[in-house]
């Protein structure tokens, strides 16, 4: 579809000829846009359809300096796209030809990839009609922000994976490999974004997930965001790691993504872990890997049940994986120590 510079700001009504001209988007784009409410509009007495530009941006949801972990001033770059038939990699090159990014720099290779996977998602999993992408760049970072207009990442995961809640469509995402449409995608693309730059946001139906690489910390929140998605990374210059050693971390000898490192603290309603329930929510679908890090960040206490379930239990249900307990405070060391003593 379009790009156009955030600096284009026409303050008065302007036909829909002028309009699509300011957007670079189609004018048939914005003629369906229009007669389906989904921007604004007027006719004139002699039956012309004019528009406002800043209520159309509004509209758009081309807020240039909404709250979020992307710098604060306005995108380089913007571009609005329809969902049908959109290839994600035309998209970044066009960024790439706009912004002239160098793609043999480690920092474009990441954002790239970043980029793209998020934008395929929305192409095929959002169940939305078009998608706006933003990116920022400067000598310190790229910077990168996709919103589409569909259902939301975790509705879209809880209804696909059939969980019970959202808040549990977003701890599944740390995991890897936990996808709705397992013909044609791994479900590999969010969680190695999410691994390869510096922080990396989810936000979509009420909720928030952050992960913040320099601090190794994952974190879910109450957003703002109720409809569609809204998808955020940062990329510092140059990237303290390769993409290929991203790879690499969780990969085996012959390059197949076997590891997992689930951070067990967004998978409970609080920071203690007692029942069973929670430990099979825990190490759903984890047994498509074969090595698996639980990240106990955060987490202040578990139950013998809980443990039970994650350090006897599931893995005599599968015995070719290995579980190994990471960042425990003492209580938590305490229990696996105990629950893992031979009888």
């Amino acid at each position: 579809m379009g790009s156009f510079s955030p600096g284009l700001d026409p303050e008065r009504e302007v036909r829909i000829g002028e309009l699509a001209a300011s957007l670079d988007l189609p004018i048939k784009t914005l003629r369906r846009l229009a007669d389906s409410g989904e921007i604004p509009s007027r006719r004139t007495d002699g039956g012309h359809r004019v528009f406002d530009f800043a209520e159309v941006r509004a509209a758009l949801k081309l807020d240039l300096t909404a709250p979020g972990i992307v710098p604060g001033r306005p995108p380089e770059w913007i571009d609005v796209s329809e969902l049908e038939n959109l290839d994600e990699a035309e998209v970044w090159a066009r960024a790439v030809q706009s912004l002239r990014i160098d793609r043999a720099t480690e920092g474009a290779r990441i954002a790239g990839y970043g980029f793209t996977e998020i934008l395929n998602n929305a192409i095929d999993h959002s169940n939305g009609t078009r998608a706006i992408s933003q990116v920022w760049l400067d000598d310190r970072e790229i910077a990168f922000r996709v919103t589409d207009d569909g259902e939301g990442v975790f509705a879209h995961l809880r209804a696909g994976l059939r969980l019970e809640n959202t808040l549990e469509a977003a701890a599944e995402l740390t995991k890897g490999k936990r996808t709705t449409w397992s013909e044609r995608h791994t479900g590999e693309g969010i969680f190695f974004t999410s691994k390869a730059v510096n922080e990396f946001r989810v936000s979509a139906n009420g909720l928030r997930l952050t992960v913040d690489n320099p601090r190794d910390d994952t974190a879910l929140g109450v957003s703002a965001v109720t409809s569609g998605s809204v998808v955020e990374a940062t990329i510092v210059l140059p990237p303290p790691h390769t993409l290929r050693s991203v790879f690499e971390r969780f990969a085996d000898e012959d390059q197949k993504f076997t590891r997992s490192r689930p951070v067990v603290k967004l998978f409970g309603s609080g920071l203690t872990f007692v029942s069973r329930s929670e430990a099979r929510r825990l190490m759903e679908g984890m047994d498509a890997f074969e090595d698996i890090d639980l990240d106990f960040a955060g987490v202040d206490d578990v139950g013998q049940g809980f443990i039970d379930e994650i350090v006897r239990v599931w893995p005599s249900q599968h015995p070719g994986v290995r579980i190994a307990p990471i960042n425990m405070n003492d209580a938590v060391a305490f229990m696996i120590r105990r629950a893992s003593r031979p009888d």
